[in-house]
């Protein structure tokens, strides 16, 4: 099995509180009031992924901005989308969704992280790269809303990402036929930083290594926390380096990964990895082009 991490590249939030305009911002905005309804929207580019693959499950990530507590009663539904947006869309445009394919997912919880299994939706842009327009994100029957981080924030350790665990189609006639940027291997590791004075809020963990020469790789770094209670919590940056040059590009950079709630009596930090892959480079596609 393969991973690889593919971090939103377009984000959008629609209401009827601006029917001709949208909001676009550092974070996507979702769910009800008493007067107004809100929808996220999110676009994942899947075009590193390799062809004749199989997905054995793909879960997004999103990082919330609010609503740090507990209420399981509060459902939130993701929609894949008919339509492409852009930045001219609107609440009164709203695009089409698949109300038949929606995916439930509860993220008022404590943590910091959110995450949702959505294999099935990401198994037909694979059958039908056509049909990937991006995803919804709503909420109109509960009144509650929440925020995420968004493709624009500026922080890319609130990013959204989908994580797409695949296997090669052994059943293909074409199975050698992969793209060829994702044939480059990466050399990188975390280990967690000895902190003098440990911030229980916060865990730095150090990535180092290599990435190869004219390449843009995108990264997400886990930290896994085993509570007392024997719960395993699990908090994610991401980030992605791009080396421009005809050699190897050095990487040593600390993260610090915040852990909500904060460590406690009994929790430990149980370990950290790094997962990744590299994305096209269309500047250098370009430039050896042909």
């Amino acid at each position: 099995m393969d991973t690889l991490i593919i971090p939103a590249s377009k984000s959008l939030t629609l209401t009827d509180k601006i029917p001709d305009g949208n909001i676009h911002d550092y974070k996507i905005i979702v769910g009800c009031d008493n007067e107004f309804e809100y929808h996220g929207l999110l676009y994942f580019n899947i075009s590193s992924l390799p062809n004749n693959i199989i997905i054995a499950n793909a879960k997004l990530t999103l990082f919330k901005c609010d609503g740090f507590h507990n209420d399981k009663n509060i459902e939130f539904i993701i929609y894949p989308i008919y339509d492409h947006f852009s930045i001219y869309t609107t609440y009164l445009r709203i695009p089409s969704s698949d109300k038949f394919s929606g995916i439930r997912f509860y993220p008022m919880t404590s943590k910091s992280t959110v995450t949702a299994d959505i294999t099935r939706i990401v198994s037909s842009w694979i059958k039908n790269a056509s049909s990937n327009k991006g995803i919804m994100i709503s909420n109109v029957w509960n009144n509650s809303i929440a925020s995420f981080g968004s493709s624009s924030a500026k922080k890319q350790q609130i990013v959204p990402f989908i994580t797409v665990t695949y296997k090669q189609n052994d059943n293909s006639t074409h199975i050698k036929n992969r793209r060829s940027y994702c044939n480059h291997e990466f050399h990188l590791s975390v280990q967690i930083s000895n902190s003098p004075i440990p911030n229980p809020s916060l865990t730095e963990v150090i990535a180092t290594g290599t990435i190869e020469q004219h390449s843009i790789f995108v990264a997400m770094i886990e930290l896994i926390i085993t509570r007392s209670s024997g719960t395993i919590d699990k908090y994610y940056v991401s980030d992605e380096y791009t080396n421009s040059t005809d050699k190897p590009l050095s990487i040593n950079k600390t993260y610090s990964i915040p852990v909500v709630p904060a460590l406690g009596t009994g929790d430990l930090i149980t370990n950290a990895n790094i997962y990744g892959a590299y994305r096209e480079n269309p500047i250098l596609k370009q430039r050896f082009k042909v």
